[in-house]
């Protein structure tokens, strides 16, 4: 079984039509780019893939389960998707610690001190241990999207979907 399915999915903004026709299939552990110029609509299909644009036409299928169906929860299915954008949409005002642990301290139903242990873990793992309770505005292009990645880890989703990954490397 596929993890993830698009079937001929259509988005269109007004009269432009953005993604006509995409099919795809992803499975467990697969890693697939989308490659394009500026404008081509990759950003977009992966916000329709995330529930966060409705498509026009098509099915996206996660575990072999049509979640473009109207009327479904959207929150459900963006739990089990996380979501690194271009612009990394971090919390100015919170520490990237604060930032990471927002969500899950909401939803994961761990202990506070085993949900912290978990987000240090992320920390350590992405080189951000000595970075973790610093400002956004404190920290690097390239560690503020790390932070990003931490914060959507953190969630443990099932997929995960990156916008302009390379866009913030730190040399």
């Amino acid at each position: 079984m596929q993890k993830l399915e698009l079937h001929n999915v259509i988005k269109r903004f007004g009269n432009n039509t953005v993604c006509n026709g995409i099919n795809l299939n992803v499975e467990q552990g697969q890693m697939v780019c989308l490659i394009g110029a500026s404008g081509a609509g990759k950003s977009t299909l992966l916000r329709c893939i995330n529930l966060l644009e409705p498509i026009e036409d098509g099915e996206i299928f996660l575990d072999g389960k049509d979640i473009s169906l109207p009327g479904l929860n959207p929150q459900s299915v963006r739990s089990k998707i996380g979501m690194v954008f271009q612009s990394f949409n971090l919390f100015p005002h919170m520490t990237a610690f604060e930032n990471a642990i927002l969500a899950p301290k909401r939803t994961s139903g761990l202990s506070k001190s085993q949900l912290n242990s978990e987000i240090e873990m992320l920390f350590e793992r992405f080189d951000l241990a000595e970075r973790m309770h610093n400002y956004p505005d404190q920290l690097s292009g390239g560690q503020q999207q790390r932070v990003a990645i931490v914060r959507a880890l953190a969630m443990k989703p099932e997929v995960m979907l990156f916008d302009e990954i390379t866009s913030a490397l730190d040399p």
